[in-house]
């Protein structure tokens, strides 16, 4: 019998082979660990056959959500975030939880090279109460090994409608002024005056 390389492009590939038995290896997979192939074996059919395989990639992205969606921007403090198809109908695995520091982690991840990124697609699904979620999919390329992405989550805000009067001519409207509004301190906080 012959041996027979079959490309794989975007998941899938098809090649003519004669029937019988064959033991596989991945020869060519960027981002993956070829010896964690399987099966390694494969029985070729008449008149056609398939086979299913799987492979485990070797990558680790860090996904931060923070207020600037850049280093040091304050973080969020809950949430979750999973991986999904460009479209984020199609999810990918289970969600990954968004920790105190605003921080996600996906382990075994594909990458390719800065040159020619492996492209991931994730979908936010939760945040904490005082911030939005990333309305969009948004896009990774994954061109390293070890990765780290910054997300902007914006503070949770509704439009507030203000009025400002005279206190004396009842009615008469304030023409030009600044507000300015301070949290109080939460029932919770320790004062420390």
């Amino acid at each position: 019998m012959s041996n027979y390389n079959i490309t794989i492009t975007n998941g899938s590939g098809t090649g003519n082979m004669a029937p019988g038995n064959y033991t596989v290896s991945a020869t060519y997979a960027p981002g993956y660990d070829s010896t964690t192939l399987s099966p390694t074996t494969y029985t070729a059919q008449s008149p056609s056959g398939s086979g299913t395989f799987t492979l485990e990639a070797s990558g680790t992205l860090t996904i931060i959500f923070n207020e600037t969606g850049a280093a040091g921007g304050t973080p969020i403090t809950s949430g979750s975030v999973v991986m999904t198809d460009s479209t984020g109908e199609t999810q990918y695995g289970s969600p990954a939880t968004i920790d105190s520091s605003g921080t996600a982690t996906f382990t075994k991840v594909p990458y390719g090279s800065p040159e020619n990124p492996y492209t991931l697609y994730f979908k936010q699904l939760t945040s904490d109460s005082s911030h939005d979620i990333y309305p969009d999919v948004f896009t990774v390329g994954m061109g390293d090994e070890t990765q780290t992405e910054y997300i902007l989550n914006n503070l949770n805000t509704t439009e507030q409608t203000f009025t400002l009067t005279d206190a004396t001519y009842t009615g008469l409207p304030v023409k030009d002024a600044v507000l300015k509004f301070e949290p109080e301190n939460d029932e919770n906080e320790t004062n420390n005056s």
